[in-house]
């Protein structure tokens, strides 16, 4: 870890800004909205129907669902359906053990196949699971310094408790130059033009370790 880096993670919760928990439509409940990259969004869990008409006016097509327990998706997956989208899950624990490498990088990868675009992610808050993914993104495939990207993280609320020690670990040891080293090797990108072709929706591997 940086020097720099070393300092966000031990600056005092009461000195770190925060983003507002501002709803990003009317009566929505979804926080921490973000547009990420062209067609990539974060949030919080969507759960009115308020929140699923803000995600069509987006053009959402997919909603990845970052989660211990992926199987506990099936009410969300029905309302996605309902609301002419799909939803698909990753797995990522939020404990003092760190997520590993290979579900991190699938999550990615999933995030980088334009196919699934426009694409929102989320965890229950859009706070932890969320903002970790959202500042690996950032620096990985964005060019965003490690301080920042960690910075906006803070923002939007990552809590440090020890109980989410293992995030911050990763993302600690994670992102140490070479970050080259890192960023996973995903699937070559597909045209956007020849995703139609494709009937259903493929979970793309990587290799990441």
């Amino acid at each position: 870890m940086t020097p720099g880096a070393a300092r966000l993670f031990n600056l005092p919760r009461h000195q770190r800004p925060q983003y507002p928990r501002y709803s990003p439509g009317p009566g929505t409940s979804i926080v921490r909205f973000e547009e990420l990259d062209e067609g990539v969004y974060k949030g919080s869990k969507p759960k009115s129907d308020a929140d699923y008409q803000f995600l069509r006016s987006k053009g959402i097509k997919h909603i990845l669902n970052l989660r211990f327990f992926p199987f506990l998706s099936a009410s969300e997956r029905r309302k996605a359906k309902a609301n002419g989208m799909i939803l698909i899950t990753g797995t990522i624990i939020a404990s003092p053990a760190q997520p590993t490498k290979r579900h991190i990088d699938l999550i990615l990868c999933m995030l980088r196949d334009k196919c699934l675009r426009p694409i929102y992610f989320h965890c229950d808050l859009g706070r932890d699971r969320a903002s970790l993914i959202a500042a690996l993104y950032k620096v990985y495939f964005r060019g965003m310094p490690q301080e920042e990207a960690w910075r906006e993280a803070e923002q939007a609320g990552f809590k440090g408790g020890w109980t989410l020690r293992g995030l911050k670990e990763y993302y600690a040891d994670h992102t140490r130059l070479p970050i080259a080293r890192y960023v996973p090797v995903c699937p070559a990108v597909q045209e956007v033009a020849s995703c139609d072709e494709a009937e259903d929706v493929q979970t793309p591997s990587c290799n990441g370790k």
